[in-house]
């Protein structure tokens, strides 16, 4: 297998300064590594096959990263596709880095475009479409697909870049119920980048333009410093977006109802503990916020005649759910796609090694050709109207893969035409 780093010219002078940051944090535990930060941070990762030559047409897998908005990176040992590349032989994979926190999301009211972090992305994509064919890859079968926050700005991206997505396919894994901030129940937007600002001597009252302006010249050093210290009232955070109704949008339900929706098959999917926890609330959100947004998702998609196929992941191994109430929590499924469930240390069952082989199959089956997937693999399109509401697949529930019903998994979800998320008991 061969891994290749590229990186481009800065595409941050034209919005912001040339202050670039990869994530913010600082090693906490003592023989812990430091997340790193750098200005030169929109690069990715090229991994194929070693075989693959410009000829080899390989389907590829455009993934970006999870984080809250606040961190991620192409060198997340969880998400290094090293394994599945080597076991296919098949398709190549492309990681890439995106701005995060504030100069991803500055939430100035002086940016027409509220989420740098999504035209990162959109630079991402048209890097790959323009350059993968040199690595080996076919530019025409392209999957962006995303976990987490990776997983909300897929689905950001098929709304803002609908007449030209440049992809044939997406993954939504494990996309947070909204990370788009409502404008009516939100007092004032911009309050975080105006207390950063503040704090860092560049307050100009009401004059948005000078308050960016002088932020411009702030070092990154000082802003990512002032942002770990800042434990005030009120908090920041920048993991939301400001819809700009340009790239994000107030009303997505309204964009699918009008077509503005990148055509393409999908794969959608959650965890049966996502926000893992003793909590019986806790474990109802799960359902009421992830499982139902999923749901309403994919329902929307079908009524454009797209297809979405659904999958559950809810496998409980010791080496990566060492406590058993974790069990399939937030982001460990990509233990099993990704084939890094071996760097864990604990005990490594059969089941859980079929059970990666099987998760990698069947993406790999959809990367390849979505059309062909259910005859293939036996992925069902997914069928909210279809009796018991439909099939979704289940992984690692002390079997590989079986079939489970929608009506299963989401008999807490009401109505499926009203903005996601919402959530009431079926009557």
């Amino acid at each position: 297998m061969d891994l290749y780093v590229a990186s481009g010219e800065s595409i941050w002078a034209q919005y912001a300064p040339p202050s670039l940051l990869l994530n913010i944090g600082e090693s906490t535990n003592q023989g812990s590594t430091a997340w790193s930060s750098s200005e030169d941070c929109l690069s990715l990762a090229v991994w194929t096959p070693a075989f693959a030559n410009k000829s080899s047409n390989l389907p590829v897998a455009l993934f970006v990263t999870g984080g809250g908005g606040v961190t991620g990176g192409i060198d997340i040992p969880l998400q290094l596709p090293s394994n599945w590349v080597s076991n296919s032989q098949e398709h190549i994979v492309v990681t890439i880095n995106y701005r995060v926190n504030i100069f991803g999301n500055p939430k100035s009211k002086a940016l027409a475009e509220t989420s740098l972090t999504l035209l990162d992305v959109r630079a991402a994509v048209e890097w790959v479409a323009d350059n993968i064919r040199a690595f080996g890859g076919n530019p025409d079968n392209i999957m962006l697909w995303g976990q987490s926050q990776g997983a909300a700005l897929t689905h950001l991206y098929t709304l803002a870049f609908a007449d030209d997505p440049r992809v044939a396919k997406f993954g939504v894994i494990s996309a947070p119920p909204s990370v788009t901030i409502n404008l009516t129940e939100t007092t004032d937007v911009y309050e975080d980048f105006h207390i950063v600002a503040k704090g860092l001597g560049c307050y100009y009252g009401d004059d948005s333009e000078a308050e960016l302006e002088c932020m411009r010249q702030v070092s990154w050093v000082q802003i990512e410093e002032y942002i770990n210290r800042y434990n005030g009232t009120p908090s920041i955070a920048f993991g939301s977006y400001i819809p700009d109704e340009k790239y994000i949008f107030s009303n997505e339900t309204a964009r699918y109802a009008a077509g503005r929706v990148a055509r393409g098959p999908a794969i959608r999917s959650t965890t049966s503990r996502e926000l893992s926890s003793t909590s019986a609330t806790t474990t109802m959100e799960t359902v009421g916020e992830w499982v139902c947004a999923a749901y309403q998702d994919s329902v929307l998609r079908s009524s454009l005649g797209l297809e979405t196929y659904r999958y559950e992941w809810a496998g409980n191994f010791s080496n990566i759910s060492p406590a058993p109430y974790l069990g399939a929590y937030h982001s460990s499924d990509l233990f099993m796609i990704f084939g890094t469930y071996m760097t864990d240390a604990g005990e490594i069952s059969d089941l859980e090694v079929a059970t990666s082989r099987a998760m990698q199959d069947y993406f790999l089956a959809f990367l390849k050709d979505p059309s062909t997937v259910s005859s293939v693999v036996g992925w069902p399109v997914f069928n909210a109207s279809a009796p018991s509401g439909g099939l979704i697949l289940e992984f690692g529930n002390r079997t590989t893969v079986r079939n489970i019903t929608g009506d299963f998994l989401e008999a807490g979800c009401w109505d499926s035409a009203v903005p996601f998320p919402i959530w009431e008991p079926r009557k």
